[in-house]
C-alpha cells in the first residue's frame, strides 16, 4: 500500500489527543547554518551560450546533460556540444572546445504540428563508447539521430545511426543511456506518439537487438527513466511509474529498479523472441516509518554506486505525489539488499478486487524466472533460448516482484517540506580523513542545498575534528542554503530556476551546477567568510574547512597534521 498523502498525515499531526505517530513524529526541517544569497554567489562564473550566438542568446542555452571524462566535463544542450577543461583558471567558464549539430529536418518537423522552438536537436543522450569516443543522440526534429565522435577533437568517426529506441522524440521526454560489454543498453520511448516506452540493447557485435515486451502496462506502465548502471552480472534500471498494482487507487505513481542479464540473448523462437529473458521489476521504498508509513514515491535522481559505511550503496533522491504538498527525501539503499529484493516472491492479481498478492513458490517453475544463463541455477543452460517454455511464460506473464526493496538505515538519510528537489550529488569522501559524507541538492527554485551526514567511523585511535562543535545526536547538518539563480543572468523559459544537473569534481573542489538557460560553476566551500574567527570556523561543521592558524578559516588540506 503507499503512503498517506503528505495533506492528510500533516492534518493527522496537527489533531488533538494522542497522535497517530507519536512514536515516529514528522520530522522537522533543518534550519541551515548559513544561508549565502544571490550578492555572495554573483561573482560565480557563469556559462550561458557562446559569444555572438544570436540563437542562444533568444532561446537559452536549454541544458540537456553533462559528462565528466578524463579532466573534461561535456555538456551537451540545443544543438551544441561544449567541452570545458576542468583544469582551466577557476575563475572562468568557457568551453575550449565545442560542436554544432543542427537539423535538417525542420520543415518537416513544422508540418507534424510541432513548434519551431521545438524543431531543433536537443542533445539527449551523451555517454562514452570507449576509451576515445563518444556517442552522442540528439532528438533532430523529432526524427531521433545517433552520431559517434572522437572525445580529444570532438570530430564525427563514421555514419549517422537511427536514434530510434536509443534517444526520445521530445526533449521533454526521459532518457538513459550507457554502454557495457560493447553494447549500448538504454530506456526511453521508441515511438512518436510516447506510446511505446522501452528498455533496449543494441549496437552488439554478433547480436541482434533487444528490448522489452511492447505495449504492456505490466513490464513498463508509462516509465520515467533516472538512471541505469552496471553491477556483477546485471544492468540495472532506476525509475518511477504510475503502478499498474494499486491501480484501484487512481494515478499513483511509484519507485522501480528492474534489472536484466547482461548475457540475455531474449528467449525461443516460441516465447520471448528477441525479447528479454531475465526482465524483473521490484519497488523502491523511501519512507518515513511509524504506525503509519508516509511514503515518498517520485524518483527523481539516482547515484552511481558508492561506499557508504563500507558497503556498496547508491543513493536516490525522492519526491511526493504531483497533487500533494512538496517534499523530498534522500535514501540509500544497499545493492546487495537490492539483490536481494529480486529473489523474493512473485507478484500476480488474484480474484474479482484485482489486488495482487505473492504467487505461491509451488507455482513458480525452475529454473526460477530472471535469473542468468550459465549461473546459479541455472548453470547448465547454456543460453536464455534454451530455458524451458514454462519459465519463459512465466517470465512474461511476471515481471513483477511483491514486497520492496528497504533503504539504509530503515527510513531516510534527509527529509525536506515545502519545496521539491530536483537533482542529487554526493561526497562520500569529504574531509581530512576522507570520512564523511556530503549531499548537494539542486531545488526547483534554484537553490542548492548542502548537507552533512552523520560520520562515518574515522581511523582507529583518530578522533575526527571538531565533533565537540555540532548537534549532539543530530544524524544530519544542513551546512549552507545557496541561492544561484539569478533571471538577469540565465535566460530560460518557465521554470528555469529548477536545477537541472549536479556533477561534482572533487579533485578541483567544484560543483557544476546547470539550469536550463546557464550552467554555473560553484566552490564545494566558502571558508573564507569565517576569516579570523575561530569559533566560527568550528561552529560551522563545514569539513571542507579547516581552522589553519595564523592564517584563519581556510580550506582544509589533504591530511591535516
Amino acid at each position: 500500500m503507499p503512503g498517506l498523502p503528505l495533506p492528510l498525515l500533516l492534518l493527522l499531526l496537527l489533531l488533538p489527543g494522542p497522535p497517530l505517530l507519536s512514536a515516529q513524529p514528522f520530522p522537522r526541517d533543518l534550519v541551515p547554518r548559513s544561508t549565502v544569497g544571490l550578492a555572495a554567489t554573483a561573482a560565480y562564473p557563469r556559462f550561458g551560450g557562446l559569444r555572438g550566438d544570436n540563437a542562444t542568446a533568444q532561446l537559452g542555452l536549454d541544458f540537456q546533460r553533462m559528462l565528466r571524462l578524463n579532466g573534461t566535463l561535456f555538456v551537451a544542450a540545443r544543438d551544441h556540444i561544449y567541452a570545458f577543461d576542468l583544469g582551466q583558471d577557476k575563475g572562468t567558464l568557457y568551453p575550449e572546445r565545442h560542436l554544432t549539430w543542427e537539423t535538417r529536418d525542420r520543415a518537416n518537423c513544422a508540418m507534424r504540428g510541432r513548434l519551431q522552438d521545438e524543431c531543433h536537436n536537443y542533445i539527449r543522450v551523451l555517454v562514452p563508447r570507449d576509451a576515445r569516443t563518444l556517442l552522442a543522440c540528439g532528438t533532430n526534429a523529432f526524427s531521433p539521430l545517433c552520431r559517434t565522435y572522437k572525445v580529444s577533437s570532438l570530430e564525427q568517426e563514421g555514419e549517422d545511426v537511427s536514434g530510434q529506441a536509443r534517444c526520445p522524440f521530445d526533449a521533454q521526454q526521459s532518457i538513459v543511456a550507457l554502454f557495457v560489454d560493447g553494447s549500448l543498453y538504454s530506456a526511453t520511448v521508441a515511438d512518436f506518439q510516447a506510446s511505446d516506452a522501452v528498455i533496449y540493447r543494441s549496437l552488439s557485435p554478433g547480436r541482434p537487438p533487444l528490448r522489452t515486451l511492447k505495449y504492456s502496462s505490466r513490464w513498463l506502465q508509462e516509465p520515467h527513466f533516472v538512471q541505469a548502471l552496471p553491477y556483477g552480472p546485471f544492468v540495472y534500471f532506476f525509475f518511477r511509474e504510475v503502478s499498474v498494482e494499486l491501480r484501484a487507487m487512481g494515478k499513483v505513481l511509484v519507485a522501480r529498479v528492474a534489472r536484466v542479464c547482461r548475457n540475455d540473448g531474449g528467449g525461443s523462437a516460441r516465447v520471448l523472441e528477441r525479447r528479454w529473458s531475465s526482465f524483473l521489476k521490484v519497488r523502491l521504498l523511501c519512507a518515513l516509518p511509524g504506525d503509519s508509513v508516509f511514503a515518498f514515491d517520485v524518483l527523481e535522481a539516482v547515484t552511481p554506486p558508492r561506499a557508504l559505511r563500507g558497503r556498496a550503496a547508491v543513493l536516490a533522491l525522492f519526491g511526493t505525489q504531483p497533487n500533494s504538498i512538496p517534499g523530498s527525501a534522500v535514501c540509500a539503499f544497499y545493492l546487495a539488499d537490492v539483490e536481494r529484493a529480486f529473489e523474493g516472491p512473485f507478484a500476480e492479481p488474484r480474484g474479482a478486487a484485482g489486488a495482487w498478492t505473492p504467487v505461491p513458490e509451488e507455482r513458480v517453475p525452475q529454473p526460477r524466472p530472471g535469473c542468468c544463463a550459465g549461473m546459479g541455477a541455472a548453470a547448465g543452460i547454456s543460453t536464455s533460448g534454451d530455458f524451458p517454455d514454462e519459465t519463459l511464460a512465466f517470465a512474461k506473464e511476471h515481471p513483477l516482484l511483491h514486497g520492496a526493496v528497504e533503504p539504509a538505515g530503515g527510513r531516510p538519510l534527509f527529509t525536506r517540506t515545502g519545496t521539491r528537489l530536483t537533482r542529487l550529488a554526493v561526497d562520500t569522501g569529504a574531509g581530512p580523513w576522507r570520512n564523511r559524507t556530503v549531499l548537494f541538492l539542486g531545488a526547483e527554485d534554484g537553490r542548492v542545498l548542502k548537507v552533512l551526514l552523520a560520520a562515518q567511523q574515522p581511523p582507529a585511535g583518530t578522533p575526527a575534528p571538531g565533533e565537540s562543535h555540532g548537534d549532539p545526536g543530530s544524524e544530519a547538518l544542513l551546512l549552507e542554503e545557496i541561492s544561484l539563480y539569478d533571471p538577469k543572468r540565465c535566460r530560460g523559459r518557465r521554470g528555469a530556476s529548477r536545477v537541472l544537473g549536479l556533477e561534482l569534481h572533487g579533485p578541483g573542489r567544484e560543483l557544476f551546477v546547470a539550469f536550463a538557460g546557464c550552467l554555473v560553476r560553484l566552490p564545494l566551500a566558502r571558508c573564507a567568510q569565517h576569516g579570523a574567527c575561530r569559533r566560527s570556523c568550528l561552529a560551522a561543521r563545514d569539513p571542507y574547512c579547516a581552522w589553519l592558524p595564523p592564517d584563519g578559516c581556510g580550506p582544509a588540506p589533504e591530511h591535516l597534521p
